[in-house]
């Protein structure tokens, strides 16, 4: 186990005049953070067919919800459509523009944004998942910020998250997954509302914390999965962690860094690393680019 904000720091890849992953490797050293090297080998060399990682596969909590194949299968096919790079809907297009720095897309500042306690929530986090185009009001800022039985709910919740990747998730990381999520959605609540369910906000500040671990989740990109209408985030975590594992989606996850390098016009790119934000990234895109053009 490594400190775990040494690690997000360390997982961000910036491409661009100035900006290589060099001047990210000066920055960290500058900060005194030790890159966690041999951990961060692991991750990506991790050979999808280890028996560790088929056996996570399937390995659920006993009181969640089976998902049918066809559900994965609808699912893959959908993601896939967004990775493609040939065509009239090039992945590597969108991404060259959504990873640009000069741009006003989020791109990878959501996660990149210091400063990111590993264990703590700060007005950062705050801030920086509203660059996603959520709001947090008031009163669940105070509740996440501002000392109280609220907030130590939630620290405790993200304290007991293991330091894993969602592909590897087990049924201990799942579970741990639901306790901190449902906090979250509880600080952000309003107490007053018997109806709020602020999943797509909470979504996203999870996310922000724990990028390798937790999916951005909207209804556009669980509408495009085909997963919007079964309502159950379990189910939409089972589905991302599929595609976390398929070696087709990985393949074409892994590709995008280069794609995008060589369908840049001369921007300040700044590209995330972590397969879960590209495949995010990539799916999102997918789906209000070509919504707003009508085609989707």
């Amino acid at each position: 186990m490594y400190a775990g904000d040494a690690a997000r720091q360390w997982r961000i890849a910036v491409d661009g005049p100035g900006s290589g992953l060099g001047a990210v490797v000066l920055r960290r050293l500058a900060a005194g953070v030790v890159p966690p090297l041999r951990r961060q080998a692991e991750c990506h060399s991790r050979d999808m067919s280890d028996p560790t990682h088929r056996e996570t596969e399937t390995v659920t909590p006993a009181d969640w919800p089976a998902v049918l194949p066809e559900v994965y299968e609808h699912a893959k096919r959908r993601a896939l459509e967004t990775l493609a790079t040939e065509g009239e809907r090039r992945v590597q297009d969108r991404l060259a523009v959504f990873y640009d720095s000069e741009s006003n897309y989020a791109g990878s500042s959501f996660a990149e944004l210091a400063p990111n306690e590993w264990w703590d929530i700060t007005p950062a986090d705050l801030h920086a998942t509203t660059l996603l185009s959520v709001d947090i009001g008031p009163a669940a800022t105070r509740r996440l910020i501002a000392p109280g039985a609220t907030r130590q709910g939630v620290l405790r919740a993200l304290r007991g998250l293991p330091d894993r990747e969602l592909a590897f998730a087990d049924a201990d990381t799942l579970t741990a997954m639901e306790g901190f999520y449902r906090a979250i959605k509880v600080a952000l609540g309003s107490a007053s509302a018997h109806t709020s369910n602020p999943w797509v906000t909470a979504s996203k500040l999870c996310a922000r914390k724990r990028p390798d671990l937790f999916p951005v989740r909207d209804r556009n990109v669980c509408g495009h999965l085909g997963i919007i209408d079964l309502n159950d985030f379990r189910v939409d975590w089972l589905v991302f962690r599929a595609l976390a594992q398929d070696d087709d989606v990985i393949a074409a996850v892994d590709d995008l860094p280069s794609s995008i390098r060589a369908a840049d016009t001369g921007r300040l790119l700044a590209v995330d690393s972590s397969r879960l934000r590209l495949l995010d990234a990539a799916i999102w895109t997918y789906t209000t680019w070509y919504r707003e053009r009508g085609d989707a």
